[in-house]
């Protein structure tokens, strides 16, 4: 049984969101029922190595008409870029009028007009990109992994305003699948070589100079939050970071989260409720799901193994390590980078 046009009509353009996870069981309905409120006509999710019910979750979507599941055939360059290169093949790629490549720790806020993509791509009448900005929510204390959606959880950030020390953001971008551009990117579309006349602006309609299009990753200000913000949840709890840290960067092979890492996305500033008031759109999505018993049973089964293997973490040597280490950080203890600890995906020590 298909489900058709949430947060859509039939006036509103196809827009596909493709994705990659690996061991992401309990965050997955969320996401999926977020980007349905948003309008997203199809998602395309490649999974890779999943130790958890991630896989057994989407093939469930994908059976009730979700999203497209697909199990990603890994080359040399990596889980991500690997899994584009194969999205390139999707039928509802290729016939998309718009794209997004986007994570499941990244959710986009839109607050224009009814706060769909339709919404977005209306106030930008005549773009062939739409730059979302980052904006970095930090684990503002949480422990342990619930089911409460992630956006209404974690509402503590970094600030709005230019930070001197730290301009630069990195941005995802929703692009026009037109001749412009030859393929999609992690975080932007390249470009056709004989491509002109690109209209590429951030949320707010700040222009991507020309002379930055080719290689453009991040801005250092007109980050748009006014209008839309790609909400970026890269701890979440501090347990389902322990087991992120386990699993390691599902998009990069040998990517490492240490302290450092902690340290770089835990963004407390202020607070920003936009997201966790409009998440009320997702939930009747969501609730959707839920109501076919394989879904429920699975992504129960998501939440309670991922419990699991965070208490395992907390009380193996290397995770009860990390804490310790992350605690005296927390509390404004003094740590040497050779002390910091990692937790390999064989659950060994690891020095930095």
């Amino acid at each position: 049984m298909a489900i058709l046009d949430f947060g859509s009509d039939s006036a509103a353009p196809k827009v596909t969101v493709v994705t990659t996870m690996k061991d992401e069981g309990p965050y997955i309905l969320d996401w999926v029922a977020h980007y349905k409120a948003l309008g997203a006509t199809d998602i395309v999710v490649f999974t890779n190595d999943c130790s958890d019910p991630t896989d057994q979750i989407l093939r469930n979507l994908n059976r009730l008409g979700y999203v497209h599941h697909r199990f990603n055939r890994v080359m040399r360059r990596g889980p991500h870029k690997s899994a584009l290169m194969w999205a390139e093949q999707e039928p509802v790629v290729r016939d998309a009028d718009w794209l997004l490549v986007v994570d499941v720790d990244e959710y986009l806020d839109i607050k224009v007009g009814d706060g769909t993509f339709k919404a977005l791509i209306d106030h930008h009448k005549g773009a062939d990109a739409i730059s979302l900005v980052w904006r970095i929510f930090g684990n503002a204390g949480i422990e342990h992994i619930s089911d409460r959606p992630v956006p209404e959880e974690f509402v503590k950030c970094e600030g709005a305003e230019v930070n001197p020390q730290r301009r630069s953001r990195f941005f995802k971008t929703l692009f026009r699948n037109n001749e412009k551009f030859n393929r999609m990117g992690v975080h932007r579309p390249f470009l056709e070589r004989r491509a002109s006349d690109i209209v590429w602006v951030t949320a707010d309609g700040t222009r991507i100079p020309d002379e930055n299009m080719p290689g453009a990753l991040h801005v250092s200000d007109g980050y748009g939050y006014e209008v839309a913000q790609l909400n970026h949840y890269a701890l979440r709890s501090k347990d389902a970071f322990l087991n992120k840290q386990r699993r390691g960067r599902a998009n990069h092979v040998g990517g490492n989260l240490k302290l450092a890492y902690w340290k770089k996305f835990d963004r407390n500033e202020v607070e920003d409720h936009s997201l966790a008031e409009g998440f009320a759109k997702a939930l009747p999505i969501k609730e959707a799901m839920l109501d076919d018993p394989v879904v429920r049973r699975r992504h129960e089964e998501a939440i309670e193994g991922a419990r699991a293997m965070a208490k395992m973490a907390r009380r193996k040597r290397p995770g009860r390590a990390f804490v310790v280490h992350l605690d005296r950080m927390l509390s404004g203890g003094h740590m040497p980078d050779e002390e910091e600890i990692e937790l390999s995906s064989d659950g060994t020590d690891q020095a930095a």
